[in-house]
């Protein structure tokens, strides 16, 4: 086969008069590159081809490219088939809508050229990408052992994309994984990326060279983006492997003799900006302006460091106010509305960052000017400066000045330079290029891509390092640390997965509400992370964070525990979550409006999330069963519900009764002092009897409506840690009201201690009690108060029936049972 330096592809699958522009700037490419002794071939592969798109390629004009029909449907797949038939020993891939810079292709193979004479297998990429026609952004596309470089960036967006020029090799040993994006997995490039670096090969940049990538309403790229579509995981992305696709000691600069490597500020700039005189003259009328301020000292500083480009290019409906003087403007009402006054300065991040500056209501901007930067504040706006410093080895201020330096640079060969020559030169071909101006000087250098991106990576960034930097074979999500010392459902998961696995295996993530899981709750090496606590950030930031720790831990199975934070991620991630995790759902009970309707997780998420689920299970053969009926889940799959009973404590000590005789009776109640509970209804017991006094100790989590007047026989005491703390020989019957529920916890605990116990008939309690220690829910204090009495007028009936229970519990409820359930789930064992 004929070889040569380098073969272009240009993929096409539907597009026709959009690649005009794009076949004349692949010419004007292939040209300069030709001019140095490049050796190119041309290659167009047609994709299922539209009509329309066929006719197009094929005019006569184009008849020097070379034409590959495909039946791929896949543009990942595409170009895995065109490989085989290139003579290229390197590919340059083209989108039938993006351009090439003049420079690129030249400059690509120069740079790969150097780094192979010194036995170094690298994928070039441009320096920079620039979005232009639906959106605009100009990225950064940094060397692999840039300082700044930071693999944790990976975890939510991507480096790099496929308009790259690669070795030949490259794509024979790592083929593009086909897209699936309505489940949730597609950037075909982003994965190539992490596979190439796994790999070994080193990713670096062509300077002075640009990819104008073309953002229509219908590509690829925006489609993935609406369904919220991740990459696939790959181990190299484990949170133990990570910091491994970092290059900081990789590449020796010193050895690379490309002349076009190591840009700086240009040597000749161009007398006149590249963003042209009209945009040029709007931004010299803004400088020559001068608003009336109050403060003209404040103004003259603000001035002396305010960017007029940057904001009149950021604030377009300023830019449209030939007569406002934008420094002024800032003063008066811009930082109020979180506008900044130059890239380098975040006025809401500083604000947020200092809430002195806040609190003082002082312009954040002549803070900075006047004391702040002498006292070494950051302005930088970034959110998470000091978690990235750390991964980079670096301090908050080692980083700032980093990123600012890289960014002067990058602004000023743009706006003056090589970089901006580009620019010009494309935007003769295609003028919609010119419009990204606007975001050009903004250019974002990753991995202070955005604020939203920065924080996202400083909140995985902390997760891991509250992780240990530890892999989990098995995680527990749970919405809170729950108050009380009963290990409750995740606790036993927890104890149960630890002697299955080993504690080290084990995670518990506290997703909803911050706080500490009581001693005991875990065995001892069970790590926990307290998510809620350490990512402050919402709606689908705060759930993709969620996933991309989740799959950074590579579990092998996931248990969801009234995790609200996990449910809502499932609807956009879970079929992707799915693909590499077995994820199961406990589900306790249904639950209830103020209104009194039925809501809960039963009912809005098992039709939902159902295919996605390896398994659900109950604490009460009631719900799975009401599951099972409501749905109609077919015989074939009804073993996806199964129930886990929860396991009861034989170490709990038997109660042994206080005398009786010549004191009150004592009736106790405890747990959540929520509506769930029935608070109201206790207090109505305890007035129907005021013969008893009845002790409560719990506090309100739900929140809620105020609880009802307190009887004057019913005695507070507030949170407990444990249930054998509590004064238990003093009760003469236990009461346990609830207007819904599953198998309560408490309800064990009590029954482990061999008190008698009287509770209301709703979800699975009747597992556990007897027909007659049961009352219906609609059972009103009359009707609970003649109980009780019989109840107390017959002690040791009550003591003996409580004590067999006891002893059927114990055998029904073993550790032993509940782990042989739990590794009954589908799949679990065979993970």
């Amino acid at each position: 086969m004929r070889r040569v330096d380098l073969t272009v592809v240009l993929t096409a699958h539907d597009e026709t008069l959009v690649s005009g522009p794009t076949l004349t700037a692949a010419e004007l490419a292939i040209g300069r590159a030709e001019g140095d002794g490049i050796t190119v071939e041309r290659i167009i592969a047609l994709d299922r081809p539209s009509q329309a798109c066929r006719n197009f390629f094929l005019q006569e004009r184009l008849s020097h490219w070379q034409k590959i029909t495909l039946d791929e449907g896949d543009l990942g797949r595409a170009r895995n088939a065109v490989i085989p038939q290139t003579c290229g020993r390197h590919i340059a891939f083209l989108d039938a809508d993006d351009l090439f810079s003049p420079d690129w292709l030249r400059a690509g193979v120069m740079r790969l050229r150097a780094l192979e004479e010194w036995g170094i297998r690298a994928i070039c990429h441009p320096e920079l990408n620039w979005l232009f026609d639906g959106t605009h952004a100009v990225f950064l596309k940094p060397d692999q052992d840039d300082p700044l470089f930071l693999p944790q960036h990976f975890y939510f967006t991507n480096y790099y994309d496929s308009l790259c020029i690669a070795p030949r090799e490259a794509h024979l040993e790592h083929p593009y994984i086909h897209r699936d994006i309505p489940a949730g997995l597609s950037f075909q490039d982003w994965q190539f990326s992490i596979e190439t670096m796994e790999a070994g090969w080193q990713h670096v940049n062509a300077p002075g060279t640009i990819i104008f990538k073309r953002r229509r309403d219908e590509s690829l790229v925006s489609e993935s983006r609406t369904r919220r579509a991740v990459v696939r995981f790959q181990g190299a992305m484990r949170v133990d492997k990570v910091e491994g696709l970092s290059n900081h000691a990789g590449i020796d600069p010193d050895k690379v003799t490309s002349p076009d490597h190591a840009p700086t500020l240009p040597e000749n700039p161009s007398p006149e900006p590249h963003y042209g005189p009209v945009f040029a003259a709007r931004i010299e009328r803004a400088r020559n302006l001068q608003g009336n301020v109050a403060d003209i000292s404040l103004y003259h500083e603000i001035k002396s460091e305010f960017d007029h480009a940057f904001y009149l290019a950021q604030y377009p409906d300023i830019r449209a106010l030939e007569e406002i003087d934008p420094v002024a403007h800032y003063i008066r009402a811009g930082w109020r509305e979180g506008r900044d006054p130059a890239p380098w300065f975040g006025t809401n991040t500083y604000l947020e960052r200092y809430p002195d500056v806040a609190t003082s209501g002082e312009n954040p901007f002549g803070h900075y000017l006047r004391t702040g930067r002498i006292e070494g504040r950051l302005a930088a706006p970034f959110s998470g400066l000091s978690d990235l410093a750390a991964a980079l080895d670096m301090n908050p201020r080692q980083v700032e000045a980093t990123w600012r330096a890289r960014y002067d640079t990058l602004r000023a060969r743009l706006e003056y330079g090589d970089l901006g020559e580009q620019v010009r030169a494309s935007a003769a071909i295609e003028p919609l290029i010119e419009a990204g101006w606007s975001e050009a000087l903004a250019l974002k250098v990753p991995p202070l891509h955005s604020d939203p991106i920065s924080a996202r990576t400083a909140a995985l960034l902390r997760l891991a390092r509250r992780a240990e930097h530890r892999p989990a074979r098995y995680v527990i999500c749970v919405n809170r640390a729950r108050f009380g010392g009963a290990k409750r459902i995740e606790g036993h998961l927890a104890h149960a997965l630890a002697r299955c696995a080993s504690p080290e295996e084990v995670l518990v993530i506290t997703t909803d509400k911050p706080g500490r899981l009581p001693a005991g709750k875990l065995p001892d090496g069970v790590r926990h992370v307290d998510f809620a606590s350490l990512v402050d950030l919402k709606g689908d930031s705060r759930q993709r964070v969620l996933v991309e720790f989740l799959r950074a831990l590579e579990p092998k199975a996931v248990f969801n525990i009234n995790s609200r934070l996990l449910w809502e991620a499932m609807t956009p991630y879970g079929t992707a979550l799915g693909a590499d995790i077995r994820l199961y759902a406990g589900l306790l009970c249904n639950e209830q409006t103020d209104t009194g309707h039925a809501v809960g997780y039963a009912l809005r998420r098992v039709y939902r999330h159902f295919d996605q689920l390896s398994g659900i299970f109950t604490d009460s053969h009631a719900l799975a069963d009401e599951i099972r009926e409501r749905h109609m889940i077919p015989l074939d799959l009804s073993h996806k519900v199964q129930v886990l009973a929860n396991p009861v404590d034989p170490q709990l000590p038997v109660v042994l009764p206080l005398p009786a005789q010549g004191r009150r009776p004592q009736l106790y109640w405890a747990g959540r002092m929520d509506a769930q509970k029935r608070v109201d209804l206790a207090y109505a017991i305890a007035r129907a009897l005021p013969e008893c006094d009845l002790h409560i100790w719990g506090a309100q989590v739900m929140g809620g409506a105020p609880l009802p007047d307190q009887p004057e026989n019913v005695i507070r005491h507030g949170r407990y840690e444990h249930f054998a703390d509590l004064p238990l020989g003093a009760c003469d019957l236990w009461v346990y009201t609830a207007a819904w529920d599953g198998v309560p916890v408490m309800l064990l605990e009590v029954a482990m201690s061999g008190l008698p116990v009287l509770a209301c008939d709703v979800g699975g309690i009747s597992e556990v009690l007897e027909a007659e220690y049961l009352l219906p829910p609609q059972a009103g204090a009359t009707e609970w108060a003649q109980k009780i009495r019989v109840l107390l007028a017959h002690p040791q009936t009550a003591r003996k029936q409580a004590l067999i229970r006891r002893d059927r519990l114990i055998v029904e409820r073993s550790e032993a049972a509940h782990e042989a359930a739990l590794m009954a789930l589908p799949g679990l064992a065979d993970r």
